[in-house]
């Protein structure tokens, strides 16, 4: 089912996901999924066209094994259901996927922050000690370099090993860009 990102559901905009093989990987995708969000906001009706770029996670087997649901346990005992509503990839290299939260006992939208997508990330792969995900976030381009800088450290305290470098969207002209490690 295709919807308009402006008809997403309680009026918010459309969460985007990257998800790549590796991190050598990542570059590239970046350039693609560019390329693919541009296509659609050619287009208007794309339910990618206007979404807000969240992160990347970077896991080879996610790639190819996209999970249509994620779910969430808050402290405040609430379950977030991430559910995958659509998907565009490049076979077994990248994926973008467009991730509508909701929370099961009030049935309301949910704004997703980075720790929240990486709680249900690393969930995913909790029973398989062998998949260890990595995490870009995405900031808007202009975001101070203080902030991206505070925001990975914080990161990477609460999730070490896990957060790769930033990567910095331009809602203007849609260019994605990847700062190194």
């Amino acid at each position: 089912m295709r919807t308009n990102a402006n008809e997403a559901r309680d009026g918010q905009i459309t969460n985007l996901l990257i998800f790549v093989r590796t991190t050598d990987d990542l570059v590239r995708a970046c350039r693609q999924v560019e390329e693919f969000l541009a296509f659609c906001r050619s287009r208007q009706s794309d339910s990618f066209a206007n979404g807000r770029l969240l992160g990347a996670w970077i896991e080879e087997h996610t790639v190819t094994k996209l999970p249509q649901e994620m779910e969430l346990w808050l402290p405040s005992k609430q379950t977030i259901l991430l559910t995958v509503r659509e998907t565009f990839a490049l076979w077994g290299s990248w994926a973008v996927a467009s991730i509508e939260p909701v929370c099961l006992e009030t049935k309301a939208g949910v704004e997703l922050s980075h720790d929240m997508v990486l709680d249900a990330l690393i969930a995913l792969a909790r029973g398989d000690t062998g998949r260890i995900g990595r995490y870009s976030p995405v900031f808007v381009r202009d975001t101070p370099k203080k902030q991206v800088g505070a925001e990975i450290r914080r990161l990477n305290i609460h999730y070490p090993l896990r957060i790769a470098g930033p990567i910095y969207y331009d809602p203007v002209a849609g260019g994605l860009s990847v700062e190194e490690e």
